[in-house]
């Protein structure tokens, strides 16, 4: 039974670390542009790609205002990633209770699946809005933006120590 409560928590502890860790440096949760539904950096557009778009250089003022109404519809939709740290935050409690609760400990985590899962449908929803509204060129554009990721490494890269 020990042996179980010690795997539960370690599982869910490294689920919270995995996501943390995949969020980078100043991408954390109410982090620069994470407003309720916002599109910045770990929006729901996905990390930064409004702020990516607005990258680029020939944007008509068609498209500006057609991003614009996209962004803001993600506002008013509400914040789809509150569901995944609501969950995240009880099934935290849950392994660290002094008597952990084993099936509503399994019952979280099929919980946190499914948040995660309504949020990425939500961000690639976005991710695809977006690309409609953009030209073949432009999708490329982003793609080398993407690439490039935060200060023009690339994203899987690791620093030279």
């Amino acid at each position: 039974m020990t042996r179980r409560m010690v795997m539960a928590a370690t599982l869910a502890l490294s689920v919270g670390a995995v996501s943390l860790l995949a969020q980078g440096p100043g991408q954390g949760r109410g982090g620069p542009g994470r407003g309720p539904g916002g599109m910045g950096p770990g929006g729901p557009g996905g990390p930064g790609v409004l702020a990516r778009v607005h990258q680029l250089e020939d944007l008509t003022d068609a498209q500006k205002e057609q991003i614009r109404a996209l962004a803001e519809e993600g506002r008013r939709g509400g914040d789809p990633g509150a569901g995944v740290r609501t969950t995240e935050q009880k099934l935290q409690a849950a392994v660290l209770a002094n008597s952990p609760d084993l099936q509503a400990i399994e019952t979280l985590k099929t919980a946190l699946v499914t948040a995660q899962a309504a949020e990425l449908d939500h961000r690639v929803g976005m991710m695809q809005k977006i690309a409609q509204i953009l030209t073949p060129a432009q999708r490329q554009q982003l793609l080398e933006k993407q690439a490039a990721g935060p200060r023009g490494r690339g994203r899987h890269q690791s620093p030279s120590h």
